[in-house]
């Protein structure tokens, strides 16, 4: 009997589009179990990562027809219509416009990715000085060699060189590897050795050379007489005793650890200084091995104070996570969030490339180019200029942001006050800089809270050649021990970067002299460039014994806020700026960079990654999505992952935030156990520890297999047309 009820005939129509669109689902993607579906609050999360597509109308028109075809029962008669006008061509939508604030090398990723991943968009990129870069920056500066010819060298005002991650639990170094290989510039890698691996202290007023890597009698004798002979070493036994007992990985110390661990989400919710950590481990607060030798580390990558900046926050990360909750000996705490940028990037069109330079980092400390990272910065730049949805806009400062209506007024300063709407904002700036001009006033203050220091860089060149002879290497780094007459002027260390440079630069001596950083930041008045220059030769004078009158060559730079500083609480701080962030900008205004993760040119590269990846396809935060759920080519090797959730349990979010717009602080919202998990190290790739039966090469840089058997998919993925990693990636091998 036919039916007469419209509403059966919508039923069955809606039915059809279902099973058709269910079908071409099941066609691209594996089937998922009933168990591992997401619930109707995560659904948001998930349809952001999913590969399925919208219908269009003229495709629900076909699929009505179709369907009335091929019915199985009668159908109410309906009087016949005059034929219809084909529906008018739907216009497309607008471009996405997208802001982003900062054109160091934070802003310069996110525009990189923002480029290539974000279909429909306009990009601008806003740099307020006259170049891009940010604090990587080299000039090429004229000298007179010794027999009165002219010549040229580079005098680097930042960051020259590289470390890779392959000896910490951490995969930023993959981000970098992605950049280089899109560039196309991965022949151009230095790998700098020699001279660099012989390094110093200043300390209490001569230079005292710490031991070296390799385990020679050479180096063994000279670490001996060293220890013996110098009041640097004061305390470091007993130190390395109380290290040993506190860090020993032995079952009944760890299980003994763990039962007096009774809540381990407050246990990683705490904060400590450095300084403060270090006492405690060291069973002696006052142990003068903090100030004596764990300052000056320091001051060479945070400018900070030892007694300050949070141990949670910098290179002791993985230690003070051990001593919260210690895990069995090959065991390592990892970031989620690192898991899966190791599955995306593996899953890219350049894994090989990756492959193969993050295996050579293996074998290398250091990284860098020629010209230092200048080439680097170089093929950024070229690159977003060649790319027809990216606007840069150098000279232009920012002098307000403000959120109306359903977009952000981002109004420039200068002579040409202009204001334009975005959709979204990306800032990279300095987070007190970014309080400042936000509007309404005053509407940011735990951005304001975010300290920073000021760093002096003056590059001094001398054309005698000789002048480090005596102590040659990477260069020397001032403790907080040192006694105010032996650094008046406030210097943290000196690099001998003509010791470490490797390319075919005029001979000479040339030195970096950084001056100021946490020193400084009670100074109402800050030396200029001249005042700099001549500090930094009393500098070398006293501590090096170059002369006055030794003709020279000098240049500087004033870093203001270069170095934001994660003191104690700065998770706390960050927290409460996403919830002023959200209030103010409804999630249109993202922010990344050192302000808020780890400081350094690789970390910041990794921020730049994530906020791209965000803004472009929802791809970020929950990290607690659980990895043996995720797909990709290299997900079955999560195998280690799934063994150690067995052995560590699954602490996740039941309900994630869905990802709808983003503060890029959402991660401050949980706590950090959420986001951890603890894992076998040698299951880890291009590790120093990874285990043998994961390499991808062997010593000689061949592969250990045939490389296109690494990229097959395993047989749980479907295969298909639509399948882009079957075919491995061209182009980026050598």
């Amino acid at each position: 009997m036919a039916s007469r009820h419209p509403e059966e005939l919508f039923i069955a129509l809606l039915r059809s589009t279902y099973s058709n669109a269910g079908h071409g689902l099941v066609q691209r993607r594996p089937a998922i179990a009933p168990s591992k579906l997401p619930t109707a609050t995560r659904g948001l999360s998930y349809l952001a990562l999913s590969h399925t597509r919208p219908l269009r109308s003229a495709q629900v028109q076909r699929l009505s027809a179709s369907n009335e075809r091929r019915r199985g029962y009668a159908v109410a008669s309906k009087p016949k219509q005059p034929p219809k006008q084909p529906p008018p061509q739907q216009k497309r939508e607008p471009k996405r416009q997208i802001a982003v604030l900062g054109g160091g090398i934070t802003g310069l990723t996110a525009a990189h990715y923002l480029a290539r991943s974000a279909p429909n968009t306009h990009i601008t990129l806003y740099e307020a000085s006259d170049r891009l870069g940010g604090w990587i920056h080299g000039v090429p500066t004229e000298v007179k060699t010794p027999d009165g010819q002219n010549a040229e060298v580079l005098m680097q005002r930042g960051p020259r060189m590289l470390r890779s991650g392959a000896s910490t639990p951490k995969y930023d170094d993959l981000v970098l590897y992605d950049v280089i290989a899109n560039l196309g510039i991965q022949d151009q890698i230095i790998y700098p050795k020699g001279a660099a691996e012989s390094r110093y202290i200043y300390y209490p007023d001569h230079l005292v050379q710490l031991p070296k890597a390799e385990p020679s009698w050479d180096n063994i004798i000279k670490a001996i007489r060293s220890y013996f002979s110098e009041s640097l070493w004061d305390g470091v036994f007993n130190a390395a005793s109380g290290w040993a007992m506190r860090f020993s990985r032995t079952t009944d110390v760890v299980e003994q650890k763990r039962k007096e661990i009774t809540n381990k989400a407050a246990a990683f919710d705490k904060d400590e200084t450095v300084a403060e950590f270090l006492g405690r481990i060291f069973g002696d607060r006052n142990s003068p091995v903090i100030d004596n030798m764990v300052s000056p580390m320091l001051h060479g990558i945070y400018g900070g104070d030892v007694h300050k900046l949070s141990a949670k926050h910098t290179i002791f990360e993985k230690f003070w996570l051990q001593d919260m909750y210690p895990l069995y000996n090959g065991e390592a705490w990892v970031w989620r969030k690192d898991l899966h940028l190791h599955n995306d990037i593996l899953d890219g069109p350049n894994r090989r490339a990756v492959i193969q330079m993050a295996e050579r980092g293996t074998h290398h400390n250091l990284l860098a180019f020629r010209d230092g990272l200048v080439t680097l910065i170089d093929a950024l730049t070229t690159d977003l200029a060649r790319c027809k949805n990216v606007t840069i806009r150098t000279d232009t400062p920012v002098s307000a942001l403000e959120l109306k209506g359903n977009k952000i007024v981002v109004s420039k300063a200068g002579n040409e006050k202009q204001s334009l709407m975005y959709d979204q904002v990306l800032s990279t700036l300095y987070a007190g800089h970014l309080a400042q001009i936000a509007q309404p006033a005053d509407s940011l203050p735990s951005l304001a809270d975010i300290e920073a220091v000021t760093i002096m860089v003056v590059n001094l060149w001398y054309p005698n050649q000789d002048l480090l002879q005596d102590n040659p290497g990477f260069g020397y780094l001032i403790p907080q021990s040192v006694p105010p007459d032996e650094n008046p002027e406030c210097a943290l260390g000196v690099l001998f970067d003509s010791d470490i440079e490797m390319g075919n630069e005029t001979k000479g001596t040339k030195l970096t002299v950084m001056l100021g950083g946490h020193y400084w930041s009670d100074w109402s008045i800050l030396p200029d460039e001249e005042m700099a220059i001549a500090m930094a030769r009393s500098i070398v004078e006293r501590h090096l014994g170059i002369s006055q009158s030794e003709p020279f060559k000098a240049g500087a730079k004033m870093c203001k806020d270069c170095l934001p500083q994660h003191t104690v609480g700065h998770v706390d701080r960050l927290r409460k700026a996403h919830y002023e962030l959200s209030a103010a900008f409804q999630g249109k205004l993202m922010v990344a960079g050192p302000s808020y993760t780890s400081v350094g040119v690789i970390p910041a590269m990794r921020a730049g990654y994530d906020a791209a990846m965000r803004m472009a396809q929802g791809h970020g935060h929950p990290w607690s999505t659980r990895l043996d759920e995720d797909g990709g080519v290299w997900h079955w090797h999560n195998d280690a992952y799934v063994r150690a959730k067995k052995v560590f349990g699954n602490v996740s979010r039941d309900e994630p935030m869905d990802h709808v717009g983003s503060t890029g602080l959402e991660w401050t919202t949980e706590s950090q156990i959420l986001q951890m998990s603890a894992m076998p190290a040698k299951y880890m790739f291009f590790k120093k520890f990874t285990g043998p039966g994961e390499r991808f090469l062997d010593q000689e840089g061949n592969w250990r297999v045939d490389p296109e058997a690494l990229f097959k998919i395993p047989p749980d993925l479907p295969t298909g047309e639509e399948e882009e990693t079957v075919q491995p990636p061209k182009g980026n091998d050598k």
